[in-house]
């Protein structure tokens, strides 16, 4: 009979505290219902805490992730300047080089080293002038005619004199596309053909027995340093016989102001 007893209390405890339950729930109902202002007034605060919490913790990390960013920016230009600043020093190395091996050879030959080339301003390149074209402020006033070359730096060979008036001339680029242009390449000189592909870039065809390596100079089979250009990419399928190499003047066509032409044609 005791424990009976202590059911009936146990029952008696639960029902009060369900109808407690339902009593408060009763009551925030009345309170939401009869002032509806009163809850939103009173989590304000509160919500407003956390978002400004919230707020504070996501600009911190969208600050450091911008420091992040803009570090690794920094490096990676660093790097890139690194990598440029040694790919000129090479340049001008292998272009120094070029011409002592140069100037040797005609010595050896009993020939003089005389420049005759005539300065030129480009007046415009393009995308102002035709495709592959330039345009110079000298023209057949000053000695030029339609057949001499036009370098660069005295040694990048770029292209010829197309047309000429009295005060002004036109260089065709050997880049032109579909041009093709007899070469030398690497440091075994092998012969090929440079078909033009325009903006300063050519593709040549050669067996894939000739080794040629990214970074060979290219050259024009003439007696003065001829500078064509420099081996950027080789394409060979598995089964091809034939490599593909794909290179480009050493020069900036959006930098380009001074070019010499050469009087010899």
């Amino acid at each position: 009979m005791t424990y009976l007893r202590r059911s009936n209390v146990g029952e008696k405890k639960g029902r009060a505290v369900t109808i407690a339950i339902i009593l408060a729930i009763v009551a925030l109902v009345s309170i939401d219902f009869i002032f509806p202002s009163f809850y939103p007034r009173l989590l304000s605060p509160v919500a407003s805490t956390a978002w400004k919490s919230e707020d504070a913790v996501i600009g911190i990390f969208g600050r450091m992730a911008r420091i992040v960013s803009s570090k690794l920016a920094l490096v990676r230009e660093n790097a890139s300047l690194r990598d440029e600043v040694r790919s000129r020093e090479a340049d001008a190395f292998l272009l120094q080089t070029l011409r002592d091996e140069n100037e040797a050879l005609k010595t050896a030959l009993g020939r003089e080293s005389r420049s005759s080339g005539v300065l030129g301003v480009v007046l415009s390149r393009p995308p102002v002038s035709a495709y592959d074209t330039l345009t110079l402020d000298v023209g057949s006033d000053d000695g030029i005619a339609v057949g001499q070359r036009v370098y660069i730096n005295g040694s990048i060979l770029v292209g010829d004199i197309s047309e000429v008036t009295g005060a002004s001339s036109k260089t065709s680029l050997y880049s032109t596309p579909g041009r093709e242009t007899p070469v030398l390449i690497g440091d075994k000189k092998v012969a090929a053909q440079a078909v033009g592909r325009g903006g300063g870039n050519f593709i040549a065809r050669l067996p894939t027995d000739i080794e040629v390596a990214v970074g060979d100079i290219i050259v024009a089979p003439q007696l003065r340093v001829n500078i064509f250009g420099v081996v950027e990419h080789i394409s060979v399928g598995a089964t091809d016989s034939i490599q593909a190499i794909y290179f480009r003047a050493p020069f900036n066509m959006q930098e380009l102001r001074y070019v010499e032409v050469d009087a010899a044609r």
